[in-house]
Formats: C-alpha cells, structure tokens, sequence
C-alpha cells in the first residue's frame, strides 16, 4: 500500500510503501527536488548480549544527486566523507535514547542522498527520514523526533533554509528533540550570548513539534503495531538479584581522588559480584555481561543520589568546581607554535604548523563549489592516555567528531587571509584522559595558536557540564565533568567561547523527554562561570599571541601586479612559475586577482623571488640590482637573464674598451653576472643595463 503525506507548512513529503518494501520501516522524504530514501532494519531477536544497544547509523551522499562523478581516480563512492560521518554521528545521537531500556537486536538506519538541488539542508530530511521509518516500522521506538538547522543571516535567524555551507557561515546550528523537549544540538556561532541561545532553542522547538506530530498522524493512519521487546531473562528479577548480590552503599567506595582508585574499587565490585553469582553463572542461568550491564545500571541509579548526599562529586569537588589546572607553552622546539593543558587526568597536547595557502585542505561538498580550508584541528586519543592496550587503527568517528566540535570554535576568531595568508594546522594528541578531552583540545589549541604568533581576535576555552537526576526527581548540574559521571549521567554539553559568548556547542541529552528551558539557562549561566574562570588562568601563562612568528616558520610576503601578467609569470605548463621557486628556495602562489604570495625563511630568497616576478610583470625601475645570466655575446652588446625568459642588454658602449678586446675572455655564456637597470621602455619592454664589471674602473690616487 504507497501513500503520500505532506506538511504543506514546512513543504515536506514523505511516500510511504514504494520504496525498500522489505525494510521493517522505509521513508522516501523530500522537499521541493531534495529527495532522500532512510531505511530501519532490525534483527528479528537479539543476537549474543554485547553489553550495549547494537545500533548502527550510516548517511551516504551520492555525488549523482547533484549532478556530479565522485572525486578521485576511482570513479566509485568509497568510504565515508569526513562530513558523511559527521551527520551519521549527528543522527546517531538524538536517536540512540530514544530504545527501551531492555531492547538489544541489532538494529540499522541507513539514509542515502537521492537528490538534491540546494535548497533545504539535505542532512535534516536524513534525521526526519531516520525518524519516520522507525515510527512507522514495528521496531519499538520511543520517538518520533524532529530536526532543524537553524542558520544566523543577516543578523536573523532562519530554519531549514537554502544550503551554505557551514565553513562560509557565521552561525549555524543543528537542533533535534522529541515533542516534550531539546535533546540534540550542534554547532558552531559567533559569540552568542546565552539568553539568545536558549531563546533561539525554543523558538526550533515549536518548529520540531510540528515535526512531531506530523509524524505520529502519520504512524495513526498507517495503525502501526510496535512489536514486543523480547527478552531471554527476567531482567528485574535478576536487577533485584544483583542489587541484593552488592554491599550496602556499594556506590561509597568509588568516592576516590583518582581514576585508578576508582577503577580498581570498580573491579573489585564487579569480581566480588561475579563471585558471589558463581553458581547461577556455572547453571547458565545468566552470564558475565548481564551481570555487568545491570551493576551499571543499578549505579546510574544510586550514583546521583549518593552525590546529593555527600553533597560532593566522586572525585570531591563541589558540583560547580572545576578540576585543578596547569599549561604550558613553547615546549617542542621545532613546531612553529605548541602548548599542553591540563585539567585534573585529560591532558591535550597541541601542536601548530603554518604553511602557505597553497598547503589549504581542497573540501567537496554535495551542492556548490569546492572550498578550501585555511584552518585544520585533528585531535587523536592513543590507547595509552586512558591506559588501554589496543590496536591502531586509521581515525574513527570519535576522532573526527570532537576534532570537528574544537576546530568549529574558531571558525570566528582566525584572522583572514589578508591578515594571515597562511594555512594553519593544529593536531592535539590526548595524552592522558578522564573526560572533557575534546574541550581541553580546545583550550590547548588555542594557547599554542597564539604561541605561535597567530593573531586570533580572542581567546577561547571549553567546558563540558553533565547533569544527575535523583530519586526525587531534581536535576543537579555538574561542571567539568568526568568520564564517570559522562556514563553515569543524563547529559554531555560541550560549550565553548569566548568572554563575549558561545562560539560552539555538542549538547547530548539520555533523558527522553528532553530539557526544560530553566535546567538549560542554568547549565549555561554555570558553563559560562567555568569558562571564564579557565579563560583567566589561561591569560597568566600567555594573554596575547606573540608579536614575532617563530623563526622556523616561513615568512611571506605579498604585493600586487597586473592580472594580465600572471600567464607569463606561470609561463607555459608551469615551467616559468617552477623554475624561480627551484632558484629561489620559496614558495609562491598567485591569485587571480594578481595578489602575489611569496614564503621564505631568508630574506636574500624574499628579494631574490620579488625582483624576478616583478620584472616579468614588469614592475621594473631604474636602479634595481640583479645576479642575472650571460645568455649571448653580441657585436653590439651582451644579452643578460635576469629572470626566466626575460633578458636585458648591456650595450657595447657600456663596455670598457680594453675589456672590449677580450670580451671572450672575461665573459662567458651562463655564467652569473651583477648588473644594474640603467633604462626600461615599458611599451616595448626592453631593458638597458649596465655591469660594474665590465666598466671602466676609476683608481684613487694616494
């Protein structure tokens, strides 16, 4: 059975029963000529207990959709895009909460990009397509949710409008929740104040609920069954069984200044509980990773209440304390710029490397041109910083998420190109950590930025706040919070900014019914304490970037000359362009506009390079020195390289008369001679000259 519903409001459409019919749920969603196919599939019993909810999300842009083969030699799509992962990671997250607690078959949500011209953000139909197919499948969903990507032009905010990509925007933000509440955002923004951020979250969400209860009119008419969650044990028998199996107040002895006391308080509990259940374990009553799933779960519910009681955090700190800090800066020699933060056990080592515009990262999107990004963060968490042995892989998800939430953050306060024209790359290694790291990747990024001389507008740092809920039913916010009370908690809000306000933010809530704008304006007001409070400390060991960039970092310098003569400057293939970067030992890049970019470590390669495009552009004046090159040894004169292609003439009346008669002999073709520009004829180009060497000599008398 094929229907069609339509929300004429927001102009979407979704065909339901054409298409995938053999997926449990299957959403052909489209707006306008944006066409987008999401599927949920989902095992029919769970298969081997892993621990966890086995879901699996995948968003796939198809270059055909817009037109267009896919980049490289392999004219096939391959694995997925940076931004492909990134909107999985982004669809994965609002969704993910939204399962009942005991459902573990494996679950798939794939979403494909079928069509798009541009003109609604493609990545939002995807999460809205992810959340009708599993509304209407019988796969026990708890949603639906709905999605807006709010974007800041003109000074006005504006949802789900015309595509730009992130990379030339101010502010733009993705915000997802259910009827009753925010649950998702992401984002990055131009030092936005708080009261706005929570003003502009609230206004998507009464743009979301329309979403929603699209969604549940259309699951009403389809008079969708959801199927049972079918389980292989009793789960709260056996939550009681284990509850009864662990001390009293078994969650008192994770109270611990340090991970590794409460890592090994941790393992004890789950050893003594393990032995304690032997029998039941030998029977093939129940196994390890039941035991162990119900133990954390038990904590979630204990952990809060304990924390509200001692009325301090497992570590000791108050609620809204921030873990002692220490930084520094200029600690690897040979970078061009570095630092290392540290807040309580993450650590983040950043280290930065300035190139020239030519070294810009090329980016393909789906819609529009290809851009270029002058600035890259890529943050790496070896095994060893949480003291794991594991393999090393190439970068994950992970990775690519909280390098992307860091980089974000300074989207608005890199200088431009003018400014700065170079290309800047910071790569933050984790070297040891304990929650927060993507925000202590932040804050080491931006020290080691200004360590090496980069002029940012402001300085920026992270903070990460958490939330406990307690048996009563109050919300208690957390700063700075561990990877504990991450996993043990409801909520991860990662906030960034400057003293004037947020810059970017990745807020994930597990409480399904979303947040209340007052629980919000709270976490915000404390996350902006925290980050001033950071900022301040930051400023005692580096408040500005230094004035000089480091002597290992190539210098540039930039003029203009006539478009028209960039062809000859790039001469035929490249050859020209080639040859004076290989005799100067710089490196050049050109504009359209005829802005010339010249790096170098020495100041003889800067004049060296200067002189010879300005004479090919010909910017040439009288008195201008050059080494140039014997080509040809005329009647009438000498003929004199002075760039590639570019000859000038020393005339024989400049000659001295004695060296005139062995003119052989003191010249010799290719050989390297000084001269200095006596005439130029800029209407036909030639150049006279004149060689010290060649002129008669004047003795001083005694």
């Amino acid at each position: 059975m094929q229907k069609i519903f339509k929300l004429p409001e927001l102009n979407l459409a979704v065909e339901i029963g054409k298409y995938a019919g053999q997926a449990n749920g299957a959403a052909w969603i489209s707006c306008g000529n944006n066409i987008v196919l999401s599927t949920a599939v989902a095992t029919k019993e769970p298969k081997d207990f892993m621990g966890f909810f086995p879901l699996s999300v995948e968003y796939r842009e198809r270059p055909f959709a817009a037109g267009k083969f896919p980049g490289g030699y392999i004219k096939r799509e391959g694995r997925l895009s940076d931004n492909e992962i990134l909107v999985s990671r982004m669809i994965d997250r609002p969704i993910r909460p939204l399962f009942p607690n005991y459902y573990f078959n494996e679950v798939q949500l794939l979403s494909s990009v079928y069509s798009a011209d541009g003109k609604y953000p493609v990545d939002i139909l995807a999460l809205l397509g992810t959340s009708i197919a599993l509304t209407i499948s019988d796969i026990p969903f708890l949603g639906p949710l709905g999605a807006v990507k709010a974007d800041k032009k003109n000074g006005e905010w504006k949802f789900n409008s015309e595509y730009q990509n992130d990379i030339k925007l101010d502010s733009s933000i993705v915000i997802a929740g259910t009827k009753d509440g925010i649950c998702m955002v992401e984002g990055h923004c131009a030092e936005l104040s708080e009261e706005e951020f929570i003003n502009l979250l609230f206004d998507a969400h009464e743009e979301i609920k329309k979403q929603v209860d699209w969604q549940l009119e259309i699951q009403k008419n389809l008079n969708i069954k959801k199927a049972e969650v079918v389980t292989t044990i009793n789960w709260d028998f056996w939550k009681d069984r284990v509850k009864q199996a662990l001390p009293v107040d078994f969650e008192k002895g994770l109270f611990a200044t340090t991970k590794e006391e409460r890592s090994l308080e941790m393992q004890k509990l789950r050893t003594d509980l393990l032995n304690k259940l032997a029998p039941e374990i030998e029977e093939g009553e129940i196994n390890e990773s039941y035991i162990n799933f119900l133990f954390d779960s038990l904590l979630k519910e204990v952990l809060p209440d304990r924390v509200i009681k001692e009325g301090k955090r497992i570590d000791g700190r108050k609620l809204n304390e921030i873990r002692p800090l220490s930084m520094d800066v200029k600690i690897l020699p040979c970078t061009h710029g570095s630092a290392v933060f540290k807040r309580g056990e993450t650590q983040a080592l950043s280290s930065i490397t300035l190139g020239t515009i030519q070294d810009a990262q090329k980016v393909e999107f789906l819609i529009g041109e290809s851009t270029e990004k002058r600035f890259m963060l890529h943050y790496n968490m070896p095994p060893f910083s949480t003291g794991e042995v594991k393999p090393m892989r190439s970068v994950g998800r992970r990775e690519i998420g909280h390098g992307y939430l860091a980089e974000n953050s300074f989207n608005n306060v890199l200088p431009s190109k003018d400014e700065f024209p170079y290309t800047i790359r910071s790569v933050v290694d984790i070297l040891e950590s304990n929650g927060s790291s993507s925000m202590a990747t932040v804050c080491s990024t931006t020290l080691s930025l200004m360590d090496a001389g980069v002029p940012i507008k402001n300085m920026i740092s992270g903070i990460a706040m958490g939330l406990f809920k307690d048996s009563s039913g109050d919300y208690h916010i957390l700063s700075d919070i561990l990877g504990a009370e991450d996993a043990f908690g409801l909520m991860d809000f990662k906030i960034t900014g400057t003293q004037k306000g947020i810059m970017s933010m990745q807020m994930d809530i597990k409480a399904r019914a979303g947040l209340t704008k007052e629980i919000l304006s709270k976490a915000l007001e404390q996350a902006k304490d925290a980050r001033l409070h950071i900022l301040n400390e930051m400023k005692k060991v580096l408040s500005a970037p230094r004035k000089e960039l480091s002597e290992l970092a190539p210098r540039v310098h930039t003029f203009k000359i006539d478009p028209e003569k960039i062809g000859i400057i790039i001469g035929p293939s490249g050859r020209t362009i080639k040859e004076i970067i290989a005799q100067t030992d710089t490196e050049i890049d050109i504009e359209d506009d005829g802005n010339v970019m010249i790096y170098a470590k020495s100041a003889e390669n800067f004049q060296s390079a200067i002189k010879t495009i300005k004479v090919l552009a010909g910017q040439i004046e009288v008195g201008d020195t050059f080494v140039g090159t014997i080509k040809k040894i005329a009647d009438f004169g000498i003929f004199v390289e002075i760039a590639p292609g570019k000859d000038g003439l020393i005339h024989i009346s400049k000659i001295d008369r004695e060296i005139q008669k062995k003119l052989d002999e003191v010249c010799k073709i290719n050989e390297e001679i000084k001269v200095k520009v006596q005439g130029y004829d800029e209407e036909t180009g030639r150049i006279s000259l004149i060689a010290p060497k060649l002129q008669r000599q004047t003795k001083t008398k005694n």
